[in-house]
Order: structure tokens, then C-alpha cells, then sequence
């Protein structure tokens, strides 16, 4: 029975890894200045963001709110990134655990 459990334990693991994110990331323009800005939309009740990264640390992320931060479903944390005109690639560490995302430049 223990043999079972711990098979049952590590398939839910495997499977666990490969779940869509719980966001989704969106890059949009800031309207007052016309720089890059990311939109970040919770897909479950609640996501706290931890941590983001623009382009693997090379561009300074501006976030409206303090992080951690917490995210209802449905709801928005937006980012600037003033430093940079061309977004490649987003680092986010959220609750449930970290993510890439990356846009045609």
C-alpha cells in the first residue's frame, strides 16, 4: 500500500509541473507615456506575485502595487518597464510557483 501511495504521490507531482499558469501575461503600452507595460490577470481566486523579472534581470520593472502581492481572480497587476523598449522575456514567481514568458519582439 505504501508502494501505491508514493507512485500516486509522485505522478501527482509530474502531472502538477506541467499545469497551465495561474496568469496569464499580457504586454500591452502605458497610455500617459507609450512605454512597454505588462498586465498580469489572476486565472485562479487568489495568485500572490512574489517577484518579477524583465529580460532576465537587464530591465528595472516598475509595479503599481508592493510586492508580494496578491491578485483576486480576475484582476490586474500592472508593471512598467521604463528602462526598456523591448520585452523578450517575463520571470514571474508567483504562490504557485515560477514562470517564463516570452514575446515575439
Amino acid at each position: 500500500m505504501k508502494k501505491h501511495l508514493a507512485v500516486i504521490c509522485m505522478v501527482s507531482v509530474i502531472f502538477g509541473c506541467n499545469a497551465e499558469p495561474p496568469i496569464t501575461v499580457e504586454l500591452g503600452r502605458n497610455p500617459f507615456w507609450g512605454g512597454p507595460q505588462l498586465h498580469i490577470t489572476a486565472k485562479q481566486d487568489t495568485v500572490t506575485i512574489n517577484d518579477i523579472k524583465i529580460n532576465r534581470g537587464n530591465c528595472k520593472a516598475t509595479i503599481h502595487e508592493r510586492l508580494p502581492y496578491q491578485i483576486p481572480f480576475g484582476q490586474v497587476l500592472k508593471a512598467d518597464a521604463p528602462t526598456c523598449q523591448n520585452l523578450v522575456e517575463v520571470y514571474i514567481s508567483t504562490s504557485e510557483g515560477d514562470y517564463n514568458f516570452s514575446f515575439d519582439s
